[in-house]
């Protein structure tokens, strides 16, 4: 087998350097092997074998309807159908869409295990076009779906103006959306399998919505897979912006806002431990709060810059009584001017003890209250604060007396 395939590489390599592409990939016979397997193993389609390009009809897309190297099953003139591009992921191992597919009626287009779909397209908005390739559906649920384990989706623009409607779906382990131009009534991209997967890789997209409040989306949803890696998107104009509700993720690098919506709830809320939301910047009109924990533990929320309306918190901790294991520190938190102060910088109010927690140094500006400004412990008047709950040289206010306690090696030292 290894022969067979460097022989394959070596005769694609040299049909390239030509500008020859063969007619079609042979069958092969491997057992226990599919041929589209097969086609995925042959240098993972580097050398370029297993690849079609399914050629869309759109009104604003190419003409024709062809799908290279298979046979043409297309209406004549018409573009290829959404059942002609199913049928070159079944087949190939990485299939690029040309022009424009409508699929309404025959979402979610499905991509199995090992497989890319990839192309070059811009959702044009104010007109409604799609601008290069892409595809177009009106329905409830995905336009496409991630199915399989180690499938990767980029490039393409996907517009989905149904009630309910999804642009992508992502359910197999370590799968990759990236460089998309999304447009999407409910969930941009959901990663919500029935069965608990990991390592979606969510990067370079942008994830548009114009339903806001209104419809209770999310741009970017993290809800049944662990370590999600959502890094350096745009996400614009959802109810909430990204949502995480699963372990060990890091959200870096993204851009929220609510417009072209007219109202939101929320930026970034987090819903589960170990996740770091990490140099961020999330704006907008959202009515509760820029970046919303309502994880108790393990949370690292660090150099985002925030920015809220009026009435609105910086950062909520709504994480019950206690904060564990947490560090909220060196974000940039404010409302947008004198005349439009945020509610409170940093709202923990129902936060009454802490463990192995750091919240500070914070900056803000424009808020009608601060909030937390560090760790508090209630230990009666006169009382210390408890040394086994927070790090070596960590300030620690007493709130019964207003007292300032620094943790050091030997136990709680007062210093006011």
């Amino acid at each position: 087998m290894e022969q067979f395939i460097d022989r394959r590489v070596e005769k694609r390599l040299a049909e390239l350097m030509d500008g020859q592409v063969p007619e079609e990939v042979p069958e092969l016979a491997v057992g226990g092997v599919t041929r589209r397997e097969t086609m995925a193993m042959v240098a993972g389609g580097v050398a370029g074998y297993g690849i079609s390009t399914v050629v869309g009809g759109g009104e604003n897309g190419s003409s024709g309807g062809t799908i290279d190297g298979d046979d043409n099953e297309s209406d004549e003139g018409g573009g290829a159908s959404a059942a002609d591009l199913q049928r070159a992921l079944e087949e190939q191992a990485i299939v690029r869409v040309a022009g424009e597919i409508d699929v309404t009626g025959e979402a979610p287009i499905t991509v199995p295990q090992n497989t890319i779909l990839y192309g070059e397209g811009v959702y044009r908005q104010a007109l409604d076009e799609i601008g290069g390739d892409g595809l177009r559906a009106e329905t409830e649920g995905p336009v496409v779906e991630l199915e399989g384990n180690d499938t990767q989706i980029f490039g393409l623009a996907l517009v989905n103006t149904g009630d309910g409607g999804d642009a992508i779906e992502m359910a197999g382990f370590s799968g990759r959306a990236s460089h998309t131009d999304l447009y999407a009534t409910r969930y941009g991209i959901n990663c919500d399998p029935d069965d608990r997967s990991t390592e979606p890789r969510i990067n370079f997209n942008r994830v548009v919505s114009e339903a806001g409040a209104d419809a209770e989306g999310v741009g970017i949803r993290v809800n049944n897979m662990n370590d999600a890696k959502v890094i350096n998107n745009i996400v614009a104009g959802f109810d909430v912006a990204i949502a995480v509700n699963l372990q060990s993720a890091i959200v870096s690098m993204n851009h929220t806002y609510t417009h072209p919506a007219s109202s939101s709830s929320v930026g970034v809320r987090i819903d589960a431990p170990g996740v770091r939301l990490v140099n961020n910047r999330i704006e907008g009109e959202s009515s509760q709060a820029g970046i919303q924990i309502w994880a108790s533990e393990r949370s690292i929320v660090s150099q985002n810059l925030v920015q809220v309306p009026s009435g609105a918190d910086g950062i909520a901790l709504d994480v019950g009584s206690e904060l564990a294991n947490s560090f909220i520190t060196y974000n940039q938190i404010e409302g947008y001017s004198s005349d439009e102060t945020g509610a409170t910088a940093i709202n923990g109010g129902g936060i009454d003890s802490f463990y192995r927690s750091v919240v500070g140094p914070n900056a803000h500006l424009y808020f009608e209250n601060e909030g937390l400004t560090g760790v508090t412990e209630a230990a009666g008047a006169g009382g210390t604060p408890s040394g086994n709950r927070y790090f070596t040289y960590q300030i620690v206010q007493n709130t019964d007396d207003d007292s300032i306690w620094l943790k050091a090696r030997g136990g709680m030292y007062r210093l006011a």
